[in-house]
């Protein structure tokens, strides 16, 4: 007689989620190892004093750790995930068949702390993985990359020509009569034949994602993340959002005296930088040398070593060419926002030179245009061809790189959902947080135990033994 199993909804009594969740699972660690009560004094001033309950901020916290620790983009599935999981239940304090909060719940609650409260988090782990020396604060690496905005480019809008704005913080105004919607129903425009640039148009959904592109990066709406990774164990000790149209050179000195400033607050001191060439600039060179920073970034831009035929005499600050004409140095000239030196020649060394249509062209005297920071890009180029400056150029590969994969493919950061640069920032500063977290509970785990393997020796390998026991008798 072939057996069918009757199924009936039954009500559990006493089931104990600590009694469910295994001792080594992570997030029964991190309920162990992390006290996050500070969040009540924290998030008070942001409360009123009556009305309705808020959501726990502890709880909020923690989904936001585990949407970043389960690679996770959105709200709703934040919630969904929690529903199913006892270790999670278990590490949010809920009991089984305790009701969590609406997906809407925490995107309004993220909406009204500041940034200040999540960087606080982002802070408190920090100062775990200091206390467990896994930063020594001396040596930076700076990277930067593309986070995708939650935006279309089909819904691009045109901005009108009259109320241009440069402010990218304020939302351009657009009446209905001047918007060229990308809507792909509309026979008349085609998206992919537009050219589409920051300049003329924004996303009405979040005014503030730029368009932007890298090499082998799709042409999207983004916003930059720039980190800052301590080199000693590739801890991140910093983290910002930046509009995607800007150069990362500008956003250098932010970022270091940010990560100064929070490593000397925690008793470390930043005494080297590791960038690439994105992160190149004069002033970047001279504000770094003003702070006593020694840094390695390779050059990038107009900046050319060699004045062929023309030899610099630095005791007298001057160029001469080969047929002996001097250039002097008359003072500094803006030009594009950029400050130069200008070497000119005389009127009557150049009159009678035989290269002169060749090296003059229609001017009547040579000029050569130098930077104002030409001592610092020296200075650059001598560090990055020493034996320290290669070594440490791969060391920035090494650091840096895997850690932005790691956050963009395995903690939720490849794609933020909530609008607006804030709202970028939050999202970036819990994923950093996240990571932080988890290699601080490996670290604090401890090495793993080696099992030591003894090898036979030769004369004592099985088949020596097995002969030996066939010989012998039998009986005896």
């Amino acid at each position: 007689m072939v057996g069918k199993k009757q199924t009936a909804p039954q009500q559990v009594h006493s089931l104990l989620l600590d009694q469910c969740v295994p001792q080594q699972n992570l997030y029964r660690r991190l309920k162990q190892a992390i006290d996050l009560t500070f969040l009540y004094e924290t998030v008070k001033p942001y409360y009123g004093k009556c009305g309705q309950k808020s959501i726990d901020p502890i709880s909020f916290v923690k989904l936001m750790l585990v949407g970043h620790l389960e690679n996770l983009t959105s709200d709703r599935a934040i919630i969904r995930c929690c529903q199913l999981r006892l270790d999670i239940l278990y590490f949010l304090d809920y009991e089984l068949g305790e009701a969590l909060p609406w997906h809407s719940t925490l995107s309004r609650t993220r909406q009204r702390l500041p940034e200040k409260v999540f960087e606080r988090c982002f802070e408190y782990v920090l100062t775990q993985c200091i206390e467990l020396g896994l930063v020594d604060g001396h040596t930076q690496a700076i990277d930067a990359a593309f986070v995708e905005a939650n935006a279309s480019l089909d819904k691009l809008e045109a901005k009108p020509l009259a109320k241009w704005t440069l402010e990218k913080n304020e939302q351009p105004l657009v009446d209905a009569s001047d918007r060229l919607s990308f809507d792909k129903t509309n026979q008349y425009v085609n998206p992919k034949k537009v050219t589409r640039n920051n300049r003329v148009y924004y996303s009405p959904n979040d005014p503030q994602a730029c368009l932007a592109t890298k090499p082998n990066k799709a042409f999207r709406l983004y916003y930059l993340a720039s980190m800052a990774v301590d080199c000693s164990h590739h801890v991140i000790t910093h983290i910002q959002a930046d509009f995607a149209d800007e150069k990362d050179s500008r956003h250098l000195m932010t970022i270091v005296d940010r990560t100064s400033r929070r490593l000397s607050s925690l008793d470390l001191s930043l005494r080297c930088v590791l960038a690439d060439a994105g992160f190149s600039s004069g002033e970047n060179y001279a504000a770094l040398e003003k702070r006593h920073i020694e840094a390695y970034i390779p050059l990038f831009g107009r900046y050319n070593r060699v004045r062929d035929p023309f030899t610099y005499e630095p005791w007298q600050d001057q160029y001469r060419c080969s047929y002996g004409a001097v250039l002097r140095n008359h003072g500094i000239e803006m030009a594009g926002g950029y400050g130069n030196y200008q070497y000119i020649a005389s009127f009557s060394a150049c009159q009678n030179c035989p290269i002169k249509e060749s090296c003059c062209g229609k001017r009547d005297r040579k000029s050569l245009s130098v930077t104002m920071y030409y001592r610092e890009y020296e200075r650059m180029v001598a560090r990055l061809a020493s034996a320290k400056g290669k070594q440490l150029k791969r060391r920035r590969s090494a650091v840096v790189e895997p850690v932005f994969g790691s956050l963009l493919n395995y903690f939720g950061m490849h794609r933020t959902s909530s609008k607006g640069k804030t709202g970028a920032h939050k999202r970036m500063v819990m994923a950093a947080t996240a990571y932080n977290l988890k290699k601080w509970l490996l670290a604090k785990r401890g090495p793993k135990v080696v099992t030591q393997v003894l090898a036979l020796h030769p004369e004592d390998s099985f088949l020596t033994l097995w002969d030996e026991l066939l010989q012998q008798p039998i009986y005896s």
